[in-house]
């Protein structure tokens, strides 16, 4: 037994160790996504404030470091998209980073900043298999659902630039397992550790109340069915209320001054965001808060591999059979009247409200519908557990004693997805499955971050000894993605707006005005294409030269 837990332990060490070390070696290979100068913005406006109040002697330093200039005004950047959606979880600790070692370089430090991200996801998926371990009492289930969110194209590519969604996603699978322990546990310790990662998680977006909200609801219900330990059950969700305040405060500066008002001023501030964008879906042009009620049902199922979304429906539909018919037995008196019976029932009831609640509110606010599904993300963890109890569900039924027939058939399945990554790297962030059909081009948006500006510059200037000119045929941000080359690179590229002054032009095919759909980009006539990056044989970003 002590070698066969030997073994296991290894395979899982090695499992984390390989998948750390490829993302630690193809960090520098992805592009800067939208915002990422606004998010860090963020984390110095909110240490500014704080070292304003507590430690003014360093705000000389912080200024040299940082331009905060159009950043001055605390309270705007609070109640703007930039705290309210993104929060300083992530932000302040990063500008305190680079106040410390004092680190000027734009690419050393959004380099850090993508490291940050991976790292904070490397972590949320070995607390991923920590929950699946737990679900299913197996280490090898757990790591063949770890691999499914690795082998997430869009969220794998994500992991490694997007610093709001995906560190929201990862934030929120640390506190999903810390959830699930307290509702089990109900001690001192997970009462502490759930309220500590709840506030981290709220702050990083607001939506992250929506845990300890069910896990309020599910607490009560216990509470009511458990007369007889009532009273020992109730204390530690009265701390957990107590301290999750206590640690949004804490770790909240704006609302440091006034808890209650501020509080509601962000959430007002989050349901009056609007962009007012134009979003290309389904071959026409919507204004974000106009999208159709289908826009995130649409892009989830187009956007995730189809073996994932067989084993979601397989898991859904045993998921929601059996709530039926604990609520006819309730109709009837039976005597086993429970909703769940045990923790493990308990969590798939959780993991279940966890992906549908969110999906609704979007359909019913329409307000976060833009750039595809990535403001649900963080659904995404609750859509795969849902599809591991979907691959249970067919192995009990039908591999009950040829359980190695079907995990061949998963490795078979996986393996083309492994091989699309690969030969698609570092743009998995465009990926469709095959139901989106070849030409998704003509249909949606593609690399709506605008993160492959970083490798069409950098394809530009490897064979150029001098200065060149640069013009950006859409709307995406060149500067952005100029910050994030290396020294030399950038002081041989001027960003220029004309393509009459300019030697070369990018076109990454997106158009926040809505004026230009991807596939009707007019070039001049003396520019010719010398180079495209393509995915699935469709270019999401073109180069061309002046003749």
């Amino acid at each position: 037994m002590i070698f066969l837990n030997l073994n296991k332990n290894i395979y899982i060490f090695l499992f984390f160790l390989i998948f750390f070390l490829i993302g630690i070696y193809i960090v520098s290979d992805y592009g800067i996504s939208i915002d990422e100068d606004k998010t860090r913005a963020v984390g110095f406006v909110s240490l500014q404030y704080i070292l304003k109040n507590f430690f003014p002697e360093h705000l000389d330093k912080l200024n040299k470091l940082f331009d905060l200039e159009n950043y001055n005004n605390f309270e705007m950047m609070t109640t703007s998209a930039g705290v309210v959606t993104s929060g300083i979880t992530f932000n302040l600790p990063m500008a305190i980073i680079e106040l410390i070692f004092e680190i000027k370089d734009s690419r050393e430090i959004f380099l850090l900043r993508h490291f940050s991200t991976f790292l904070l996801f490397f972590i949320s998926v070995y607390f991923f298999y920590l929950i699946i371990k737990n679900r299913y009492n197996s280490w090898f289930l757990g790591i063949v659902g770890a691999l499914f969110l690795i082998i997430s194209p869009r969220i794998f590519g994500e992991s490694f630039y997007n610093n709001k969604d995906l560190v929201f996603m990862s934030l929120f699978i640390i506190n999903l397992f810390v959830a699930i322990k307290f509702l089990e546990k109900k001690n001192f310790k997970y009462t502490i550790l759930f309220a500590l990662m709840s506030a981290l998680t709220i702050n990083v977006r607001i939506f992250g109340i929506i845990l300890p909200t069910l896990v309020f609801i599910i607490y009560l219900i216990n509470i009511l069915r458990k007369e007889n330990i009532r009273k020992k059950i109730t204390k530690p969700l009265v701390w957990c209320l107590i301290l999750t305040l206590f640690f949004v405060i804490l770790f909240w500066p704006y609302l440091w001054e006034n808890p209650i008002g501020n509080f509601f001023h962000a959430l007002k501030a989050l349901s009056d965001h609007k962009l007012r964008l134009d979003i290309f879906y389904l071959g026409e042009f919507f204004i974000d808060i106009h999208s159709p009620w289908h826009y995130h049902l649409v892009w989830i199922f187009l956007t995730t591999p189809f073996l994932y979304l067989i084993l979601f429906f397989a898991g859904f539909i045993t998921i929601v059979q059996r709530i039926i018919k604990r609520l006819f037995k309730i109709e009837k008196e039976d005597s086993y009247n429970d909703l769940w019976r045990g923790n493990k029932e308990l969590q798939d009831l959780f993991f279940l409200m966890i992906f549908i609640i969110p999906i609704m509110v979007a359909i019913d606010s329409r307000s976060i519908s833009y750039n595809g599904w990535r403001h649900l993300y963080f659904i995404y963890p609750s859509f795969l557990l849902i599809s591991m109890m979907g691959l249970n569900m067919i192995k009990i039924k039908f591999f009950k004693k040829k359980v190695k027939y079907l995990y061949s058939a998963l490795i078979i399945l996986i393996v083309p997805n492994i091989l699309w990554m690969f030969n698609n790297h570092p743009f998995q962030y465009v990926y469709f499955n095959f139901l989106a059909g070849k030409n998704f081009n003509e249909k949606f948006e593609m690399d709506y971050h605008g993160a492959s500006n970083k490798n069409a510059m950098e394809y530009i200037i490897k064979n150029e000894n001098e200065e060149v000119k640069i013009y950006n045929l859409n709307t995406t941000d060149l500067y952005l993605s100029k910050k994030f080359l290396k020294k030399e690179m950038r002081e041989k590229i001027k960003i220029v707006h004309s393509p009459n002054d300019a030697d070369y032009i990018t076109n990454n095919y997106i158009d926040w005005r809505g004026e230009t759909k991807p596939t009707e980009f007019q070039v001049p006539e003396n520019f010719e294409i010398i180079y495209e990056i393509k995915v699935d044989g469709i270019p999401i970003n073109t180069i061309l030269k002046k003749k």
